[in-house]
């Protein structure tokens, strides 16, 4: 007679799976945030750039920001529809070897960007897998 496959997965496994989804889209800058040089970037101007989908508006608002590294000065966008008025100060991390490489270090930008939609999809499948398979309660 074959044996019952059972599949349990503890709270601890259940937390520290999910604290390795919602880690996802800042393990995806990693490497300028531990490796890359840090800089003050200033907000310099805004800009309007049309958007290729069909939104109501049409177009994203970027807030221009420049910085200085060691040997050049660089602009760069910020993160889209995100408002900071012109002369604010922000972290910027950059590629010592590519200082075009950078980003602009905002927790609410990396878990609101598009590239943030798998990591929720991942959660939301692993929600639904850990109850799947979560021990139901006896009612007595």
């Amino acid at each position: 007679m074959p044996k019952e496959v059972s599949f349990r997965i503890s709270k601890i496994q259940f937390w520290a799976i999910t604290l390795l989804i919602l880690i996802l889209p800042i393990s995806s800058k990693y490497k300028l945030i531990l490796f890359g040089g840090k800089a003050k970037g200033t907000v310099v101007a805004h800009q309007k750039v049309a958007t290729g989908f069909s939104r109501l508006s049409g177009y994203d608002t970027y807030a221009v920001i420049e910085f200085k590294t060691d040997s050049v000065t660089v602009r760069m966008y910020g993160p889209e529809n995100f408002e900071y008025e012109i002369n604010d100060k922000l972290t910027v991390f950059y590629n010592k070897q590519n200082p075009k490489q950078c980003m602009v270090f905002n927790v609410a930008y990396l878990y609101t960007s598009s590239s943030a939609i798998i990591p929720y999809v991942l959660l939301l499948i692993w929600i639904a897998f850990y109850l799947s398979f979560k021990e139901k309660k006896q009612i007595r």
